[in-house]
């Protein structure tokens, strides 16, 4: 037993450097995360569907290309998982909701159709928020995945599964969606690092949509360098997508290790810190300490009406989500969680007038933020206000004021997705009852680059990648 819990030490980059070398083997290593689902799932609760026969089939395949010197890929044996709006060829994909319970994709996703190009072992698809249209991924068809700091407590979402899974050493790498902030907001609370990458420089093809021109799809991992792997891996453009970019990849991993000495990173002093537990404040407070230290420097900027971001967000994705399921809410109702129906009827009532306007004030507000990076290389701020509650509590006391936190987790993630910019979750402290707290680098379009370099520095000061209860 033991063997296998050194195996789950293994981040991925050194788990893939010793596949390489014929240190390890794909089958072993992928036995050790099937043992630890075993041994933990009916706790955590973050996979809907584990393909525990078809992963040790293919890890078996991976192994005879490894003894022969053939690897397909830096995925070569690394078992992974995906979110369940993920579509794979001839496997159920039911987004978390009855209405899809039957729903088979003929062919795999490009995300996961690269994965797997590369050596990917796809060992089972995690639990989410029904429609990816939540925060909380607790359903009423697979209920609720558990946070594995401290089980009696959410996951956030709508990604909670994936990051449930690789802070519970249940996969090496997840897949999430980020339509508002279900990379980051479940990777802030479970500790790990999340990229929601620029709008079209990922494939959404083949993956349920939420809201058309907003959702995204990024890799959830242990540390920077494991994520900037997934990345590399995922990206570029798909011809048969529309909203695929015709823009040339990068070499994500070419600056990681490199000083920060002379950045300039921005904060917007008109909307930080305003409704958050004092824990997230000191610990982002001190992560920009830490940049200073590096040789960073911290900017203030200032840009007009940020008071509308979240009204904007909120007029695109309800339109656009209901217009996704227009027809199967007339028609099958009540197969959706009460929480999810309604939000999609009152999608209904948001007028056209309404979301021309949102969008427009998209367009102006990245317009804005391209303005201020002439001067700063990316924007720093907390991921979530809080850190993770108990499931079904939502209702925080902040400040002395009581806060429903679910409302507040809009707070920072939705500029990312309003103005279609990359923005990667970082681990940046635990609070007073030992639970992770998140904040996140905001950048400019295809620049993800940049966010690894400065996220690989941060890292090199603080992580938690060695300190999940799993692993201990």
């Amino acid at each position: 037993m033991s063997h296998y819990r050194e195996l789950r030490k293994l981040t991925l980059s050194e788990a893939s450097d010793k596949i390489h070398k014929k240190e390890i083997s794909p089958v072993e290593l992928t036995e050790s995360y099937l043992r630890r689902i075993e041994e933990t799932e009916d706790t955590i609760n973050s996979f809907v569907t584990v393909y525990a026969e078809d992963a040790m089939n293919e890890a078996a395949a991976m192994e005879k290309l490894q003894m022969s010197g053939h690897f397909l890929g830096t995925l070569h044996g690394i078992p992974l998982a995906l979110k369940d709006n993920i579509e794979l060829a001839d496997k159920i994909t039911t987004a978390c909701s009855n209405v899809y319970a039957e729903h088979t994709a003929a062919k795999d996703a490009p995300v996961a159709a690269k994965l797997k190009g590369a050596g990917g072992i796809i060992i089972g698809k995690t639990l989410m928020h029904e429609f990816a249209d939540g925060a909380t991924t607790d359903t009423p068809a697979f209920g609720a995945a558990h946070n594995p700091w401290d089980i009696k407590r959410f996951c956030c979402g709508s990604s909670g599964g994936s990051a449930a899974s690789v802070a519970n050493t249940t996969s090496l790498g997840a897949l999430g969606t980020d339509t508002g902030g279900s990379v980051r907001l479940p990777s802030a609370v479970c500790g790990t690092v999340g990229l929601r990458p620029t709008y079209g420089r990922v494939s959404i093809q083949g993956i349920v949509p939420l809201a058309y021109s907003l959702d995204s799809c990024g890799p959830i991992t242990r540390n920077v360098r494991d994520n900037a792997i997934m990345l590399q891996n995922m990206a570029g453009h798909v011809e048969s997508d529309p909203s695929s970019a015709k823009h040339s990849t990068d070499d994500y991993l070419s600056e990681i290790g490199m000083d920060i000495k002379g950045m300039k990173i921005g904060i917007l002093p008109d909307v930080l810190f305003k409704k958050d537990q004092p824990d997230v404040v000191e610990a982002v407070k001190k992560a920009m300490d830490i940049f200073s230290e590096l040789g960073a420097e911290i900017v203030e900027c200032h840009i007009d009406h940020l008071d509308l971001m979240q009204k904007a967000w909120y007029a695109v994705t309800s339109m656009e989500a209901s217009s996704v399921h227009q027809r199967n809410l007339r028609e099958r109702a009540k197969d959706y969680g009460r929480d999810v129906r309604t939000l999609l009827f009152a999608g209904e009532f948001t007028t056209g007038t309404a979301y021309i306007q949102a969008q427009r004030y998209r367009r102006w507000l990245r317009g804005e933020f391209e303005k201020c990076f002439r001067n700063v290389s990316m924007f720093l701020f907390p991921t979530l206000p809080s850190t993770a509650v108990p499931l079904g509590e939502y209702d925080i006391e902040i400040n002395g004021t009581v806060e429903n936190m679910l409302p507040l987790s809009c707070t920072y993630v939705c500029y990312a997705p309003s103005t279609g910019l990359p923005a990667l979750q970082l681990p940046c402290g635990l609070d007073h009852d030992g639970m992770p707290i998140g904040m996140q680098l905001l950048g400019r379009a295809f620049d993800e680059k940049t966010l690894y370099r400065a996220g690989a520095a941060f890292e090199s000061v603080f992580t938690l990648s060695d300190k999940y209860p799993s692993l201990q």
